[in-house]
């Protein structure tokens, strides 16, 4: 019989879930400092010397930090990357969601069912992995298609006319919006999403008409379209795809958390998001305490018996694990 997390509780007391769960507001700020700034070191790279060489390392650099502003969202979603709601929702929205075109009104509802139905077939993200491992030809279409821009030009017509409309449809690496919305409540969830897109986009732009490199901009999409989608893939393989199984009360059947190596870090895994199954475990531990908590569960041998939760050997590793079906 599986065994739920709150049945495997004994692993962490009270106290130090509570302690696990408070937010540190000088944290979460340099968190979200580090993350703009990893963003505006690209840029000025590309701006210093545009070549062969720094162009490709930008493009890096700004989807995973793409990733990192979608990970920041994520915890403001869980009210759990800053100490109060209000520094969450508003933050968490316009700094982190608004930037990948993600708004909060729309994210938080969104990742809340991923939680209660895990791996089931109500939980909007289990199209993305219930096919893993799939064959080493088909993992190779499915990164070709990311870097010439197959997958980022169809995300971006999701988010776009799905998740930021509210009608029913694929968002694709955002799962399957199902609409309850009457036409009223699309309009006004449209008009306010759009409204905010525009607002953050205009003077990010503006931004850099006044510094003279109105071009640089156009960096931000092009990461958007042709490398990130690859990070993106590579983080939802790694946290729940090739897993035990789909869905399960016991988070260490469903879900896996991968030992980054510090480059990873930078790229494939930003603000902790490598730790994937201790977030199942404790959603609301902000993501700069689950190194913290790992090494508590790790020590208390939360993981005896459930190797397949937890890759040491990185994403390369998690990758291998995900084609390795038969063809």
């Amino acid at each position: 019989m599986a065994t739920s997390a709150t049945e495997t509780n004994e692993f962490l007391s009270k106290q130090e879930i509570n302690e696990l769960r408070t937010a540190n507001d000088a944290k979460a700020y340099w968190g979200l400092l580090f993350n703009w700034l990893i963003i505006i070191l690209a840029f000025a790279m590309v701006a210093y010397s545009a070549n062969i060489v720094t162009i490709p390392i930008a493009l890096i650099l700004i989807s995973g930090r793409q990733l990192g502003m979608g990970i920041i969202l994520h915890d403001c979603s869980h009210r759990s990357w800053f100490s109060t709601q209000w520094k969450n929702d508003q933050l968490g929205h316009w700094l982190a969601g608004i930037p990948i075109l993600v708004p909060m009104r729309f994210y938080r509802p969104y990742h809340f069912i991923h939680h209660t139905k895990t791996g089931t077939n109500l939980d909007p993200d289990v199209d993305n992995i219930r096919n893993y491992p799939v064959t080493k030809a088909s993992m190779r279409r499915k990164i070709i298609r990311d870097f010439i821009g197959l997958s980022g030009l169809k995300a971006l017509y999701g988010v776009l006319f799905f998740a930021n409309t509210g009608r029913v449809g694929n968002t694709v690496s955002l799962g399957n919006k199902q609409s309850t919305r009457s036409n009223k409540e699309q309009f006004l969830f449209a008009f306010k999403n759009f409204r905010d897109i525009l607002i953050f986009h205009t003077i990010a732009f503006g931004i850099f008409v006044l510094l003279g490199e109105p071009a640089l901009y156009v960096l931000w999409w092009v990461s958007y379209v042709f490398t990130y989608p690859f990070i993106i893939r590579l983080r939802q393989v790694a946290e729940h795809g090739a897993m035990t199984t789909l869905s399960g009360k016991d988070v260490r059947l469903t879900t896996r958390t991968t030992m980054a190596k510090w480059w990873e870090r930078l790229t494939f895994a930003p603000n902790y998001v490598n730790y994937h199954c201790e977030h199942h475990y404790q959603p609301t531990v902000p993501g700069y305490n689950l190194p913290r908590m790992h090494a508590l569960l790790e020590a208390r041998g939360f993981y005896q018996n459930h190797q397949a939760a937890l890759v040491k050997g990185g994403y390369l590793a998690v990758l291998r694990l995900a084609s390795s079906a038969s063809p």
